[in-house]
């Protein structure tokens, strides 16, 4: 509709030049100045336009196979536990060990999570004492909260991406709730189509305080999720100011898939969007 109104005003605009310059009324020079000038302005409106929706579309593609990188490829896997769970027993500094405590994840209520700022501070800061020895001014990009409510191993896995400027490379971080130990998950690749450069200020749990409504809200818009393995939700933080956090759920029987953002301002209509 939007595209149509500006053709149609160029249209007219055309059509009212032409018949000021049959009457007489202006110069045929002027005409040919209003027509190009009709034509013309139309024409870099839907350009631009046109531009600006290929940019949306790439960078929701960008974040749905974010997303789909991180369930199929950057989940440990349950033999890489094994190994994790001896190396913390034997040769993990106990300063550097974080504590376990109760599950992350009740199976009946699947939105309460066990986790708090302190669980979230340890896990940034481990991560981050290991990221600067690689790169000296990596910070923060990108945060996760991945949860597989029904699963059996690796129910909650916490993700955390540092951008490095100096490098132009992305480290990533995991944490599961079977070895509370941060993992480097290499090889270190450059940011995806651009994405992945902007850092936070501050940390999104500590600006946003409130994310687990949001979590709760959102949840209570869509069918109950089917209890299988493969279902899951996952939450996710960006430094950008137009997508702050996001959230998807995705079904593992029916295979059902919903998405929410949320800009951090209360609990609305005009503050959180479902995007499908």
């Amino acid at each position: 509709m939007y595209q149509k109104t500006i053709m149609l005003l160029g249209i007219v605009g055309v059509l009212l030049s032409l018949a000021l310059g049959l009457y007489s009324v202006i110069t045929w020079q002027i005409v040919t100045v209003l027509v190009a000038v009709c034509l013309g302005i139309p024409s870099l409106i839907l350009t631009y336009e046109k531009v600006k929706s290929h940019e949306n579309i790439d960078q929701g593609k960008a974040v749905r196979e974010h997303e789909k990188e991180i369930v199929w490829s950057s989940t440990p896997s349950t033999e890489g536990n094994r190994g994790q769970e001896g190396k913390a027993e034997s040769g993990v500094a106990k300063e550097d060990k974080l504590q376990d405590s109760e599950p992350l994840v009740d199976s009946a209520q699947i939105t309460k999570l066990n986790v708090d700022d302190n669980l979230l501070d340890q896990i940034y800061e481990q991560a981050h004492r290991e990221v600067i020895n690689i790169y000296h001014d990596a910070q923060l990009s990108w945060f996760c909260i991945q949860v597989f409510p029904f699963g059996e191993r690796n129910r909650v896995n916490i993700y955390l991406d540092f951008y490095a400027k100096w490098a132009n490379k992305v480290c990533k971080f995991a944490s599961n709730d079977c070895v509370r130990q941060v993992k480097h998950l290499s090889p270190d690749k450059r940011p995806f189509l651009g994405q992945g450069r902007e850092v936070f200020t501050v940390l999104p749990w500590k600006e946003f305080p409130q994310w687990m409504q949001f979590i709760e809200r959102a949840y209570a818009k869509i069918e109950p999720l089917t209890p299988a393995k493969g279902t899951l939700y996952q939450l996710m933080a960006y430094p950008t100011i137009d997508m702050r956090w996001r959230l998807s759920f995705e079904d593992g029987f029916s295979g059902t898939e919903h998405a929410f953002t949320w800009n951090g301002k209360g609990f609305d209509e005009s503050s959180i969007t479902q995007l499908y």
